[in-house]
Protein backbone atom coordinates (compact mmCIF):
# COMPACT_ATOMS: atom_id res chain seq x y z
CA UNK A 1 0.00 0.00 0.00
CA UNK A 2 1.05 3.42 -0.32
CA UNK A 3 1.20 6.27 2.11
CA UNK A 4 1.99 9.83 2.31
CA UNK A 5 3.76 11.29 5.20
CA UNK A 6 3.58 15.15 5.69
CA UNK A 7 5.23 17.38 8.20
CA UNK A 8 6.20 20.82 8.64
CA UNK A 9 9.65 22.09 7.06
CA UNK A 10 10.98 26.00 7.28
CA UNK A 11 12.47 26.83 4.24
CA UNK A 12 15.59 27.66 5.58
CA UNK A 13 15.73 23.93 6.83
CA UNK A 14 14.91 22.80 3.67
CA UNK A 15 17.46 20.34 2.54
CA UNK A 16 15.14 18.19 -0.21
CA UNK A 17 18.45 15.88 -1.01
CA UNK A 18 19.29 14.81 2.69
CA UNK A 19 15.89 14.58 3.55
CA UNK A 20 15.54 11.89 0.86
CA UNK A 21 18.46 10.27 2.42
CA UNK A 22 17.27 10.43 5.69
CA UNK A 23 14.41 8.82 4.93
CA UNK A 24 15.21 5.95 2.53
CA UNK A 25 18.07 4.88 5.24
CA UNK A 26 14.67 4.97 8.06
CA UNK A 27 13.18 2.61 5.75
CA UNK A 28 15.90 0.30 5.51
CA UNK A 29 16.47 0.07 9.23
CA UNK A 30 12.80 -0.29 9.75
CA UNK A 31 12.66 -3.17 7.07
CA UNK A 32 15.80 -4.87 9.09
CA UNK A 33 14.24 -4.93 12.06
CA UNK A 34 10.20 -5.48 11.70
CA UNK A 35 8.03 -4.45 8.65
CA UNK A 36 8.84 -4.02 5.12
CA UNK A 37 8.91 -0.18 4.52
CA UNK A 38 10.06 1.46 0.58
CA UNK A 39 11.08 5.02 0.75
CA UNK A 40 9.39 6.62 -2.66
CA UNK A 41 10.08 10.10 -3.21
CA UNK A 42 10.62 13.09 -0.79
CA UNK A 43 8.88 16.46 -2.21
CA UNK A 44 8.58 20.15 -0.92
CA UNK A 45 5.93 22.48 -1.35
CA UNK A 46 7.78 25.67 -0.78
CA UNK A 47 4.88 28.12 -0.11
CA UNK A 48 3.00 25.94 2.38
CA UNK A 49 6.49 25.09 4.21
CA UNK A 50 5.05 21.73 3.59
CA UNK A 51 7.34 17.95 2.85
CA UNK A 52 5.74 15.39 1.80
CA UNK A 53 7.13 11.79 1.75
CA UNK A 54 6.18 8.81 -0.20
CA UNK A 55 6.63 5.20 1.04
CA UNK A 56 5.10 1.42 0.04
CA UNK A 57 4.29 -0.08 3.40
CA UNK A 58 1.99 -2.59 4.75
CA UNK A 59 1.35 -0.29 7.62
CA UNK A 60 0.73 3.17 8.97
CA UNK A 61 2.63 2.43 11.87
CA UNK A 62 5.76 0.55 9.67
CA UNK A 63 5.67 4.77 7.99
CA UNK A 64 5.65 6.27 11.92
CA UNK A 65 8.70 3.86 12.66
CA UNK A 66 10.36 4.85 9.64
CA UNK A 67 10.48 8.93 10.15
CA UNK A 68 11.22 7.81 13.82
CA UNK A 69 14.38 5.87 12.84
CA UNK A 70 15.21 9.24 10.37
CA UNK A 71 14.50 11.94 13.07
CA UNK A 72 11.68 12.84 11.52
CA UNK A 73 8.16 13.28 12.79
CA UNK A 74 5.54 13.48 10.72
CA UNK A 75 2.70 15.34 11.25
CA UNK A 76 -0.08 13.13 9.55
CA UNK A 77 0.30 9.87 7.26
CA UNK A 78 -2.93 8.59 5.12
CA UNK A 79 -3.25 5.68 2.54
CA UNK A 80 -3.15 6.78 -1.04
CA UNK A 81 -3.63 5.42 -4.14
CA UNK A 82 -1.23 6.51 -7.47
CA UNK A 83 -1.24 6.31 -11.09
CA UNK A 84 1.44 7.55 -13.43
CA UNK A 85 -0.49 6.99 -16.45
CA UNK A 86 -0.99 9.82 -18.91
Amino acid sequence: MGYLAEFYLPEHEADLADLARRARAGAREVSRRASAVTFVRAMYAAADESCFVVYEADTAGAVLAAGQAAGIAFDRVVQITASDAG
